[in-house]
């Protein structure tokens, strides 16, 4: 295996930075030096921002961890069954809400609930140590962090910014594409429409950065402001595009000849990153009027169509100045200005479903490795407890938990088998400092430069570090207690996955059938109750949910279903319209309204809505004509023909209005 210059000067890095942690640890006499390497191994990135964030969030995690110990045993200190039982509670608790968490602060969750099985549960029989061990832990952990980030502040550090940028650029050239699609008329296939949804998934994935970007050094506030604004403003512009394009794509040919000239004018304003202009809109409005024989239906879309045009390359031209403004420091209006500074990361929303499943799942692991402890008094059984909540912590939440914590356990053999050979036979051969250095270097350098590329080789080494005798007198084990310890490990990683399949049925399919029934009830819920706010939170969680679908649609061989997803998004989003205005309107308008929601509700599950709902909908837009509303700005012309719009993608007939 050949590695590239970065790649060594990574692994270079982490050596440095762990061999300096292990020195001074064992120079000032802390008892578990190893401690200091693994949090070398587990801290050090090659992203500087990384780096800083996760050493806060694991000094954080480690910290409380340590003081909750404390806290517990001064409540159960003659009480050892009700710590053990406390502690596995506060533990599992901590576990489901790192999975609340999709950001790099989830860490901190996992290391709380580590921590304190760490600090507790080996030492359950004496408390009395148990101070000195969480003061130990916390230091060495610090150690490790603190010596990380120097090395990393001084030799070679590294910017996310770069690789953002590039990204950026990326998603940016797609979505002029697709505006280009859109403004020409062009009918996308299904394999297209999936592509932009899997972009949607990395843009939103964005977030999952913002701490990293947050600590970067190299990365100024306003440049990580000025990243989430373009981020917020390429998802904004997601359901406008998706719903221009249906309406031009799907228009009569007499009316998308009339709207040519109009359309290739709006391309050029969104080449050049300029909003449209009063001309252009009366261009398209008049071009509608002009047309004595269509039907007021066409009217309203065609003025629909305007205002549409308008929100896509207002949100251009911004997401262009934006970029400009990143790429040379230039200031942006006053206006826009004030709007990025006050720009959050777009929000990743949790999904309470596996956070209650990974916490289940780590109570009965929990639960069963203990009643194990108990029921034979294994001197190592603390070590099983400890691997099968972590494997469920950090594996247990992803669509195929199961084989990521099989991957996990064929790695723990690996890193057990480096482990006996670090132990017995090149540790053995050190009996000076260089030597150690030396043999050090043999171990962790190939191991470090090929963790840039399989991320699983860093827990190799933390789990290799974490399995043999490793202090500043070093002297290893007998052999027995090392198997023991091997089997220990196995173990715990084998509840962990029999755990894991008591609780949550595995696989894509099934996550994919989940968020669409999520879906589904959200929906539901907008027919009953729906603020512009609900709408907004709707929209932002259905944007998080639809990146989330997109690879699952490809590992089912579903894609052909990708333009449907975004069809159910602007008809939810019309229907939170509906629901919203419903409230400002006359008795029958309103009537009529509750009349379409009570159809909606019928309709929820059936794969095509119904005539009935079709019948309901123009029902409201004649009531609605009835009442002077005309015009397609009324948030209800708005939103019915939104509804309309969207849902004859599911049953075409639909496309000739009344």
């Amino acid at each position: 295996m050949i590695f590239k210059p970065d790649q060594w000067l990574f692994a270079f890095k982490l050596y440095l930075a762990a061999m300096m942690a292990f020195t001074i640890s064992a120079h000032i006499g802390l008892p578990e030096t190893y401690w200091t390497i693994v949090t070398c191994c587990v801290v050090m990135n090659p992203m500087s921002g990384a780096v800083r964030s996760k050493a806060v969030y694991r000094f954080t995690g480690t910290f409380c961890g340590g003081l909750v110990s404390l806290i517990l045993v001064s409540f159960f200190a003659n009480t050892p069954i009700l710590m053990i039982a406390f502690i596995g509670l506060i533990g599992a608790v901590a576990f489901g809400c790192s999975l609340l968490d999709r950001t790099p602060r989830s860490y901190g969750f996992q290391l709380f609930g580590l921590t304190l099985m760490i600090v507790a549960i080996p030492y359950i029989e004496h408390p009395a140590t148990l101070f000195d061990i969480a003061i130990f832990r916390i230091c060495e952990i610090g150690l490790g962090i603190i010596c990380c980030t120097m090395v990393d502040s001084i030799i070679a550090p590294r910017s996310l910014k770069p690789g953002v940028q590039f990204k950026l650029q990326g998603w940016l050239a797609d979505m002029e594409k697709w505006i280009d699609d859109a403004f020409e008329g062009h009918i996308t296939d299904d394999e297209a429409v999936h592509d932009r949804l899997k972009a949607l998934s990395d843009i939103s994935s964005l977030s999952a950065l913002a701490a990293q970007l947050r600590y970067d050094p190299l990365v100024t506030r306003r440049e990580s402001q000025l990243i989430f604004s373009i981020q917020l403003r390429l998802l904004r512009l997601v359901p406008l595009l998706s719903a221009i394009s249906s309406r031009i794509a799907d228009a009569e040919p007499d009316i998308r000849n009339k709207l040519t000239a109009s359309l290739k004018t709006a391309a050029a304003h969104a080449k050049n990153g300029e909003p449209a202009d009063e001309a252009l809109l009366t261009q398209i409005t008049q071009t509608a009027h002009s047309m004595d024989s269509m039907s007021d239906w066409r009217h309203l879309v065609q003025e629909n169509m305007a205002e549409l045009l308008k929100a896509i390359l207002h949100n251009w031209s911004e997401i262009r100045q934006c970029q400009q403004s990143l790429e040379q420091d230039s200031p942006l209006p006053p206006i826009l200005e004030k709007e990025v500074s006050n720009t959050r990361s777009f929000k990743l929303y949790p999904d309470t479903y596996i956070a209650k499943k990974i916490f289940i799942g780590s109570l009965i692991s929990y639960s069963l490795l203990c009643v194990l402890w108990y029921a034979t008094g294994w001197h190592h059984a603390p070590a099983a407890v400890l691997m099968g909540v972590a494997a469920l912590a950090f594996f247990g939440g992803s669509d195929e938990g199961g084989r990521a914590i099989t991957l996990f356990g064929r790695f723990t053999i690996i890193a057990l088998f480096a482990a006996s050979i670090l132990s017995y036979g090149l540790l053995p051969l050190a009996n000076d400092y260089p030597m150690f250095l030396i043999i050090m270097a043999i171990f962790i350098l190939p191991i470090g430069a090929w963790a840039t590329k399989n991320p699983m080789a860093i827990l190799l080494l933390a789990m290799a570090f974490s399995s043999i005798n490793f202090q500043s007198s070093y002297q290893p084990y007998d052999f027995g207690v090392f198997l023991e310890i091997c089997i220990a490990n196995l173990l715990g990683i084998f509840i962990a996955f029999c755990s894991l399949g008591l609780v949550r049925t595995l696989g894509a399919k099934h996550t994919m059938e989940r968020l669409i029934h999520e879906g589904r009830e959200e929906v539901l819920n907008l027919t009953y109750r729906a603020t512009p706010r609900d709408r907004d939170a709707f929209l932002n969680r259905s944007l998080d949910k639809i990146g989330s679908l997109a690879s699952r649609l490809e590992q089912t061989g579903q894609i052909n279903t990708s333009s449907r997803v975004l069809s159910r998004l602007r008809a939810a989003a019309s229907i939170a319209e509906l629901r919203h205005t419903s409230a400002y309107l006359n008795e029958e308008t309103r009537r009529v309204l509750e009349d379409l929601f009570t159809t909606i509700r019928q309709d929820i599950n059936h794969k095509e809505p119904s005539d009935k709902l079709l019948a309901k909908i123009d029902n409201a837009l004649s009531t609605a004509w009835k009442h002077e509303l005309k015009s397609a700005k009324h948030p209800l012309l708005r939103g019915l023909i939104g509804l309309r719009l969207a849902l004859f993608e599911y049953a075409p007939a639909w496309r000739y209005a009344p």
